[in-house]
């Protein structure tokens, strides 16, 4: 149920074809490669049912029209009325006809209500691991002609976002603020400052700050081009951010609106952003705490190779006076900077997606799987190793399957997760379970928060138990990225959320930006 989308309930009527047994085609609309499914090929044989067949796109359409201004709709028995529906991780979109508009409305409505009746459940039952917190509901517009941000289905009423914007707007009213950006949201990060937990988000038009608790205070802080990833060093009053492909540092004073708090002003050298990159060339970052130092890691792209320079943060607390510790430093890029110092750098023979980072491994996802080495020894190793005869099954499901991440279940045992799927490993990178851990969608990126593995895709969050793969909780949406993947880093500050950016289920053109909450005392 959880999976069912009905995309539409009002779709203009059509004629029904003369033509013998092309009266009761369905419509498929495909919205990405073709996917082999038995099920959906079932056909439903009672009168007062949709008519459902399965088909190819436009070729039932061609036995269909639509019906002209001055036909009686409901007397013509050739009349047929379409509503759409979808199954969420599948790429079609299924068109059904029903006899009367009457029959379609009551249709919808059951279904409607069945899925209201469903969310219902969950929340009595306190089934559902995250919460929705809304942090931003009108100051980020979409532009439609770039395409993004637009919400299509129909809004259940009872879900956790629908609870969650009904709960923001009995605080903070249903009249909404003109929007302050009209750009992709695009990341986000959370952190501390003067005593006031701030968020930031990262945009195509800058970086945009706002108290966490005031979804309505939003104002730009940085002007900048193509935002993509946000992180901030709180030990170092420092913030990073990927602005057009380069990575740049700045000072909290230059990201947070110093007006707004009392605090001592700083010298204008300290506020000054500071280049840790060669220009169009870093496609992410990630920072931890490594070999008791803090560490940045950066991706530069070379061809379709990869070598990720490593910073250390050598700016010291705004608490402290400045001193010799700021000596200017040669960065990678040819720049020069006062925050940070080279560390170590690497070199991967592949395209690179991501890194994670863990107390002394370093795993990097590449085009040709998962790659696992050390600060001390730069040496990749490859796992799990797919050329063992015992997991050839396994092997025969990854090929073709981009890894999005690495993540910790115990001391003991990994999960390596890919776009459709999830294999269990063991410390040494050895295949632990013969299971495969199969998603319901194609995720375009993933995260693991507390004991749930959480998967992204395009229309629809997917939540899991990461020790038995269960599925527990799945959020529909449009336009669904997440934009902070909760990973501590780094960072002393309070610990991190996932945050997630989706077209707003109730107005068009307008992006939503929600937080998810761990629930207090969910059950299984």
């Amino acid at each position: 149920m959880q999976l069912l989308v009905l995309e539409s309930t009002n779709d203009e009527p059509v004629v029904k074809s003369s033509m013998k047994n092309l009266g009761g085609v369905t419509t498929v609309t495909r919205q990405g490669p073709p996917v082999a499914d038995a099920k959906s090929a079932r056909t439903s044989t009672a009168s007062d049912r949709p008519q459902l067949d399965h088909a190819s796109t436009n070729t039932s359409l061609s036995s269909l029209s639509k019906l002209d201004s001055s036909t009686n709709l409901q007397g013509d028995a050739r009349s047929m009325y379409p509503f759409r529906i979808k199954h969420l991780g599948k790429s079609e979109v299924y068109t059904l006809y029903a006899s009367t508009a009457q029959n379609r409305q009551e249709w919808c409505e059951k279904i409607i209500l069945a899925k209201e009746r469903h969310a219902a459940a969950l929340f009595a039952q306190n089934a559902e691991p995250f919460r929705l917190k809304v942090l931003a509901d009108s100051a980020f517009a979409s532009d439609p002609v770039l395409g993004f941000g637009r919400n299509t289905g129909i809004s259940i009423k009872g879900t956790p976002l629908d609870r969650s914007v009904e709960e923001m707007e009995r605080e903070y009213g249903r009249t909404r603020p003109a929007p302050v950006c009209r750009a992709q949201v695009n990341c986000a990060t959370t952190f501390t400052v003067y005593g006031k937990l701030m968020i930031a988000i990262g945009t195509d038009y800058g970086v945009y700050t706002s108290e966490v608790n005031n979804p309505r205070a939003w104002t730009r802080s940085i002007q900048s081009s193509r935002v993509t990833q946000i992180a901030v060093l709180e030990d170092f009053s420092v913030c990073l951010v990927i602005s057009d492909k380069s990575l740049i540092a700045y000072h909290l004073d230059a990201v947070v609106p110093v007006s707004n708090f009392q605090a001592p002003q700083h010298d204008s050298a300290r506020r000054a952003p500071q280049k840790l990159s060669g220009a169009r060339e870093v496609s992410f970052f990630s920072t931890a705490r490594m070999k008791d130092r803090t560490l940045v890691f950066y991706k530069k792209r070379e061809g379709i190779s990869s070598t990720f320079k490593v910073l250390e943060p050598v700016f010291q607390k705004s608490s402290e006076k400045k001193s010799k510790l700021f000596s200017r430093s040669r960065i990678g890029g040819g720049g020069t900077t006062e925050f940070f110092r080279e560390f170590d750098e690497f070199y991967i023979p592949a395209e690179c997606f991501t890194i994670n980072l863990f107390h002394s491994y370093i795993a990097v996802s590449t085009a040709k799987g998962f790659e696992l080495l050390t600060l001390d020894k730069k040496n990749p190793m490859s796992i799990p190793d797919l050329k063992q005869p015992s997991i050839a099954s396994i092997a025969a499901r990854l090929a073709g399957q981009k890894p999005l991440g690495m993540f910790r279940l115990s001391d003991a045992e990994f999960l390596l997760c890919y776009e459709e799927c999830g294999v269990y490993v063991d410390k040494h990178g050895e295949v632990s379970r013969s299971v495969v851990l199969e998603f319901v969608g194609k995720a375009k990126s993933a995260a693991m928060y507390g004991a749930y593995l959480v998967l992204f895709d395009s229309d629809f969050v997917e939540v899991r138990n990461a020790e038995n793969g269960r599925l527990r909780q799945v959020v529909a949406g449009n336009d669904v990225r997440c934009l902070d993947y909760g990973v501590q880093g780094a960072s002393s500050a309070p610990r991190r959320t996932l945050k997630v950016a989706m077209a707003h289920p109730d107005f068009a053109n307008s992006q939503l930006v929600v937080e998810m909450v761990l629930n207090d005392g969910q059950r299984e």
